[in-house]
């Protein structure tokens, strides 16, 4: 399985939830890969040809994790999930807006959420995550 984190997530989160994971998941027949954006792709790169390399065709599932809630209503990118079959994690509320403090202690929150949401998923559904204490399953787009 793949995680991506896009670019409005600090790079620093994304590597410090990446490094915890692959302790977690060490020597296992399904190893987990988090990366973000800028590891696969350019600065600035449009939303379609990073939805592309996420989902490049090497993972079983692969998901990009993105406070960009835009994503659902642009038909362009909401197709790009469908036709690709990646798995959206639209992050709502304070997420863009927490110290890069605040939003690693809620990715590990909600880690396991996005974990089990996404091993479950069909592919290309968008799910959305509240800025929340308390993580629950997430709800469909």
């Amino acid at each position: 399985m793949r995680l991506v984190f896009d670019e409005n997530t600090p790079r620093v989160v994304a590597h410090a939830v990446k490094l915890i994971a692959e302790a977690e998941t060490a020597g296992s027949a399904d190893p987990l890969e988090v990366l973000h954006a800028l590891d696969l792709v350019g600065k600035g790169t449009l939303d379609v040809p990073l939805i592309q390399k996420v989902a490049d065709g090497s993972h079983a599932r692969a998901a990009l994790i993105t406070s960009d809630k835009s994503m659902r209503t642009k038909l362009h990118e909401r197709a790009a999930f469908t036709d690709t079959g990646c798995i959206g994690v639209v992050l709502r509320g304070n997420w863009s807006h927490a110290s890069m403090w605040d939003r690693a202690h809620m990715s590990l929150l909600w880690w396991t959420a996005w974990i089990t949401t996404v091993s479950a998923s069909a592919p290309g559904l968008l799910w959305q995550c509240p800025w929340s204490m308390k993580p629950k399953a997430l709800k469909p787009f």
